[in-house]
């Protein structure tokens, strides 16, 4: 998954630097830099070395936040299909649990693309979906790679109950 959204965010991102160019000849507005956020299942399939432990469903989805100039948003969702992929249009509801932190992904000249830390994705799935997400956070907790998930998902609203 982490190659596949290097080559999607590429695309979006020399797009966006040709679609500059153009902007700039004719005296346009050029496009600010955009802040993507990657979340949810995405976030943890993009972790692979973080998240060894756990078996993980592949999505075709993509969760992410995003700040961005409308030309951005509309261009990646053009381009997603083209890498197997859909913008998850309810991105901007993902619970982002306090304490989160979140890590660069690639460099790019027009999109600053951060991800979730997978203990965070975890805590946000454990708390707003517990019953899809059971195998998984019970997978999570055993492992031990997430020695504060079970504290996390109780400060956040979450009940462990659902995962005993």
């Amino acid at each position: 998954m982490l190659k596949l959204l290097s080559n999607v965010f590429s695309h979006l991102d020399e797009c966006t630097d040709q679609e500059n160019r153009k902007r700039f000849v004719s005296g346009a507005p050029l496009i600010s830099e955009a802040e993507i956020t990657v979340l949810g299942q995405t976030s943890l399939l993009a972790q692979p070395e973080l998240t060894i432990d756990l078996e993980l469903a592949q999505t075709g989805d993509l969760d992410a936040k995003l700040r961005c100039d409308y030309f951005i948003k509309s261009k990646l969702k053009e381009i997603l299909p083209e890498y197997g992929l859909i913008y998850d249009e309810d991105s901007e509801l993902i619970f982002i649990p306090e304490g989160s932190e979140f890590n660069k992904l690639g460099h790019y000249k027009n999109l600053s693309v951060k991800v979730i830390d997978p203990e965070s994705a975890l805590v946000s799935k454990a708390v707003k979906a517990p019953e899809k997400n059971k195998q998984l956070i019970r997978a999570a907790i055993s492992s031990g790679n997430f020695p504060n998930l079970v504290d996390r998902i109780t400060q956040s609203g979450g009940y462990l109950e659902n995962f005993i």
